[in-house]
């Protein structure tokens, strides 16, 4: 029996280029190479693409491949572009399709849909570029304002990439620079106090069609939130499953799916969670989530009973239903 070629793309133009090459080589490590011919593509922070440390059209990266394992995060790879490229060229490829991807990276316009669905989502408002650089007497107003802490965040990144927490006024334009520095737009939120759970969402998996993994609870280092460093360092504890009732568990897994849903992710993702006394509040959809070894995606899959190279089995599984 023939091995299927699967390529892995890694790497990317986006802010966590160094995370997805991380991802690409554990998939590639934990693939089986009886079952597969690993064709690793690492694509540079200048658009190159290279296979076998050389650079090479995209056409002929893809060429004779059964599918793509997407191990890509943020933008170029996680937003529709490298969807739209595989479309086109008629490629099978794991994870979201276009539309979903664009709106899992859109924090503005995904909460939208699942405020319109009914869930739960902090109150915020949107801030240009434009505003923040050419007026600044509506910059002052906001601030003078806003209710703290409150979270200022780009728009459209992955990871906890260029977040600030704003507990003193004064802050607040260190804050905004970092945000613009990565997006035209940012979300300034309420800070929403709780305990941050994320919950994990795979396709046909124990005969279920779509199935919530069990819930993860995050608890960062004293005195810090969920942010990139946190992410990767290894200091953030994380406990799956959470230790709550069993009723929460299930109401913040019904949650998971529904968002699934209503973007129309593909697969798999990954939804980001506080709670408190006031409810479940939806920060966002991971639509690819990090498969590194830190990641809470494969540890919560291996929790429900499936181990990494299996999970990979899987993804690949539903990539090539879908061709």
């Amino acid at each position: 029996m023939s091995r299927l070629k699967i390529a892995v793309l890694m790497g990317g133009k986006s802010s966590e280029h160094e995370v997805s090459l991380v991802t690409g080589e554990n998939v590639i490590k934990n693939l089986d190479p009886a079952k597969y011919e690993i064709r690793p593509i690492k694509i540079s922070k200048d658009n190159k693409w290279i296979r076998q440390e050389k650079e090479i059209k995209i056409e002929e990266a893809l060429e004779g491949i059964d599918a793509v394992f997407n191990a890509l995060h943020g933008e170029y790879g996680e937003d529709g572009t490298i969807q739209g490229i595989l479309e086109f060229l008629g490629v099978p490829y794991t994870g979201s399709r276009i539309l979903a991807s664009a709106l899992g990276m859109d924090k503005v316009k995904s909460r939208a849909l699942f405020r319109l669905y009914g869930l739960l989502t902090p109150p915020n408002a949107i801030l240009t570029k434009e505003t923040w650089t050419k007026k600044p007497e509506i910059i002052k107003e906001i601030i003078e304002n806003i209710k703290l802490p409150a979270v200022v965040k780009p728009v459209n990144l992955g990871s906890s990439v260029g977040i600030s927490i704003v507990r003193e006024k004064e802050n607040f334009n260190k804050a905004f620079k970092n945000a613009f520095e990565r997006s035209d737009e940012i979300l300034l939120e309420d800070y929403i106090d709780g305990r941050e759970m994320t919950c994990g969402v795979l396709e046909n998996f124990k005969e279920n069609k779509i199935s919530a993994l069990p819930v993860t609870e995050i608890i960062p280092p004293e005195g810090r939130f969920f942010d990139y460093e946190v992410k990767y360092n290894g200091q953030t504890q994380e406990i799956t499953p959470a230790e709550i009732e069993p009723e929460l568990s299930k109401k913040i897994q019904r949650i998971a799916e529904e968002a699934h849903q209503i973007l129309g992710c593909r697969h798999y993702s990954r939804v980001d969670m506080i709670v408190n006394e006031k409810g479940i509040y939806v920060l966002e959809v991971n639509t690819l989530p990090g498969l590194t070894k830190e990641s809470l995606f494969p540890k919560a899959a291996k929790t429900a009973g499936l181990e990494f190279p299996a999970l990979l089995e899987h993804l690949i599984g539903l990539a090539l239903k879908n061709r």
